[in-house]
């Protein structure tokens, strides 16, 4: 401004000394006229010359905060007690100071960066097997039907004893060792020496990895003649696709009120969840903003385009319910659109953004907060004397859990939809309904339960001796025909104390048999067909969707 008002300054007085300059001595009439303009051109001389100072000595400050952070690098790997890796500890000081602007900015390093994605991107190349390592031993539990392994002739129950001619049976096998071996290119091969318990001669197999789905829906099934599941797990590249089709397909079969799950649903990619939300409102609603320091304020709205815009809706969630899982179900409410049923939710408001470095590893940093359509952002308190991550176990220690009265919204920012109902900000999406956690059954024993490999062990050795006897024409059919047997669970809770120790507790026992027995069911039904399969036989004992298809 004080530039351009120089400029129409000199103008005008050019303007009104033109009779002037016909009248007087040439030279001094232009001394008169150029003078304002020159003083003009030093002061923003002078002005650009104090600026460019300005950032010399900032760049100076910031230099100086590099060869000190070199030099403290140095001295620790030149006198520090034990020898240090410097690559490690450059990585570690990124990662701490990432860790210092908020509770999800994130530092991966580039050997972690692939399999950190993998379930966003919704695939990885493999060889197409659901697998457990038991008694030192890589386990088949299931064959991704149509996936490399089945066209190989691998086969539920086969045994893997060496992956290109290298021994890993009997060698203390781990989790990450099998994904290393059996992880790679698509097209690329890898040969297996297989044990199948019906030939007692192992034999060479070669399998050409492929591109194995890494599906972001769990579950998608009709409970009765009128009312969908549909669990989701995250929010992948694939989401958008997947939830259409399952959506589609149950309509197909007559479904005309849905139960959605995001029960434990961490959250994933933002487009996901605005195209699943899309699914769900017309055209025009508000779905989600997001805005930041650095960040213009962006809107996504529905596109009117969605496969159920008007029919019943439940969705569940409870303390596991978080990030792109929160965008979905504070959209659904916020537009008055369905029920939200559970416990409040995890609370996480923060959008990260990936950011590539040279070295092949990646940056998470957070670069903007999402606001839900009424304007409340739900991201909960972080930071100095906050402990972010043990906010769940709080809730449960001060009986959030299990009471509504004990959540306190007091200083919650209260928000209205267009029906007029109050929504709460400031931590999490407060369900419309709330269920309290199931503790009918719970007892010390059957947590005891959850800690170890109980199920999963006794499980597949069953199915393994007796899968000739477990032929049932699908899961509906093996949920009605078939029922745990006392000798089975006796030899369960046998099997726990020998081989897992979980000692015997008679009460334990007597409290929770009706759901360690429905756990031994669905853990069974996992081997004999996949993870749909376990939450279709939960259905009956899980309380939160029994509320959900009361509430339909």
């Amino acid at each position: 401004m004080e530039e351009e008002y120089k400029e129409i300054k000199v103008s005008s007085y050019i303007s009104s000394s033109k009779d002037t300059l016909n009248k007087k001595d040439n030279s001094n009439n232009w001394l008169l006229i150029l003078t304002p303009l020159l003083i003009g051109i030093c002061s923003a001389f002078t002005y650009f010359i104090g600026a460019g100072q300005f950032r010399s000595q900032e760049k100076i400050t910031q230099e100086e905060q590099v060869v000190k952070l070199n030099h403290v690098l140095d001295v620790i790997e030149s006198r520090y007690v034990d020898s240090v890796d410097r690559k490690e500890l450059i990585e570690t000081s990124i990662s701490g100071m990432l860790g210092k602007l908020d509770p999800h900015s994130a530092y991966i390093s580039a050997k972690d960066v692939e399999r950190q994605n993998e379930e966003l991107q919704g695939h990885f190349g493999g060889v197409g097997i659901r697998f457990i390592i038991l008694r030192d031993t890589l386990m088949i539990t299931n064959i991704i039907p149509n996936g490399p392994s089945e066209i190989a002739g691998l086969k539920a129950g086969d045994r893997i004893l060496e992956v290109d001619g290298d021994k890993i049976a009997g060698t203390g096998l781990k989790i990450e060792d099998v994904h290393g071996l059996l992880k790679g290119g698509f097209g690329t091969k890898v040969g297996l020496k297989i044990l199948n318990k019906s030939n007692s001669n192992p034999k060479d197999i070669e399998v050409t990895r492929g591109s194995i789905p890494l599906p972001s829906i769990d579950a998608s099934f009709m409970i009765n003649s009128t009312i969908g599941y549909i669990r989701l797990k995250n929010f992948s590249n694939n989401t958008d696709r997947e939830f259409a089709y399952a959506v589609a397909d149950l309509k197909a079969e007559g479904m005309t009120k849905l139960v959605f799950d995001l029960r434990n649903n961490g959250g994933g990619y933002l487009h996901g969840a605005t195209s699943v939300a899309d699914e769900f409102l017309a055209a025009g609603k508000s779905i989600v903003y997001t805005e930041g320091a650095h960040q213009q304020k962006k809107e996504y709205f529905s596109s009117g385009y969605g496969n159920f815009e008007s029919n019943e809706l439940v969705i569940l969630v409870n303390s596991g319910t978080a990030s792109a899982s929160e965008i979905v179900s504070g959209a659904v409410q916020d537009n008055d659109r369905g029920l939200i049923m559970g416990r409040r939710t995890f609370g996480k408001g923060l959008v990260q953004q990936p950011i590539n470095l040279e070295d092949g590893s990646e940056m998470r940093l957070t670069v903007s907060r999402y606001y839900t359509p009424t304007g409340r952002c739900i991201q909960k308190p972080y930071g100095s004397g906050i402990d972010y991550y043990n906010d769940i176990m709080n809730r449960y220690e001060n009986g959030e859990l299990q009471e509504l009265d004990s959540i306190i919204f007091k200083n919650a920012e209260k928000y209205t939809t267009p029906e007029g109902r109050t929504v709460y900000g400031g931590g999490g999406i407060m369900p419309d309904i709330f269920i309290p956690i199931d503790t009918s059954g719970s007892s010390l024993y059957l947590s005891s339960l959850a800690y170890t490999a109980a199920y999963r062990d006794f499980c597949f050795d069953y199915v393994d001796k007796n899968r000739e006897k477990l032929q049932y024409q699908d899961v509906k059919a093996f949920n009605t025909q078939y029922s745990v047997t006392e000798q089975m669970f006796n030899d369960f809770v046998e099997n726990a104390s020998k081989n897992h120790g979980v000692p015997k507790d008679l009460f334990g026992i007597n409290a929770s048999k009706n759901r360690i027995k429905n756990q031994l069911k669905s853990e069974l039904a996992t081997y004999l067909w996949d993870e749909e399969a376990r939450f279709f036989i939960s259905i009956p004992f899980d309380n939160d969707i029994q509320m959900a298809i009361k509430e339909l």
